[in-house]
């Protein structure tokens, strides 16, 4: 296994203010040249930046999430499973290869917030479902914006929307360990029917849901502080995928 020294990755304070600034920070800035003005605010701009926070996922994933991308084992542990476009794309073969994401307890918080209980199994995105626009555009425009608001709150490091990601993996393999490599890639042959997984996916899938807690244990609505882990070291293997 191969490490990655010095990942950036971002704090819960960081993200926070990073989420506040969204409301307060002014949205509008000047493009070079003729002067130009363009607005960075989009009403989406926070479900988009905890969405990727709580995921993990790469832009194209999370931007393209649907209600219908979450599944249940019978123990009723709930998991988004999705198609890894990257690594299809680098494999460039007919296989269909699988990522699966656990929903822990506060991804599912935040699903609930959104209307889960009304839109499970519907077809519809999750982030911005009324959408006139193309994906990409939202993609770029969550890019752009982040680091807009992330600038406008003086975090003077080099972070982005990606560092979102990172940051996931690293808490993730702080309690998940080599196994957080099956979440983030996996062949169609684990996937033998539509609602049974190979036994270890499974075991893995809700190793997840129950340890993965971005920030720590304490993480999601009333946080405490607690010791900071080392969270600069990142398997290679798990960013690449």
């Amino acid at each position: 296994m191969f490490w990655l020294p010095n990942i950036e990755t971002i704090t819960k304070d960081g993200f926070e203010s990073i989420l506040r600034a969204v409301d307060t920070i002014e949205p509008v800035i000047v493009l070079g040249g003729i002067g130009e003005k363009k607005n960075m605010y989009r009403h989406y701009l926070k479900e988009g930046f905890i969405l990727f926070l709580l995921t993990g996922g790469r832009r194209e994933e999370v931007v393209d999430l649907k209600w219908n991308d979450i599944y249940e084992t019978k123990d009723g542990i709930k998991f988004f499973m999705i198609n890894n476009l990257k690594v299809e794309r680098i494999k460039n073969s007919n296989n269909s290869y699988r990522k699966f994401v656990p929903i822990n307890v506060d991804l599912i918080e935040f699903l609930l917030e959104l209307g889960y209980n009304e839109k499970k199994y519907t077809s519809d995105y999750i982030l911005f479902p009324e959408r006139k626009v193309k994906s990409i555009t939202i993609m770029n425009d969550l890019s752009k914006s982040f680091t807009h608001y992330k600038n406008g709150v003086g975090i003077t490091k080099d972070i982005s929307l990606k560092t979102l990601r990172k940051t996931y993996i690293s808490w993730a393999n702080q309690v998940m360990g080599k196994e957080t490599g099956l979440l983030t890639s996996h062949s169609n042959n684990s996937v033998i029917e539509k609602y049974y997984l190979d036994p270890k996916i499974l075991s893995v899938i809700e190793m997840g849901a129950l340890k993965i807690r971005v920030f720590g244990e304490n993480s999601s609505r009333n946080s405490s502080r607690k010791k900071k882990k080392d969270l600069s070291k990142i398997p290679k293997s798990l960013i690449l995928l």
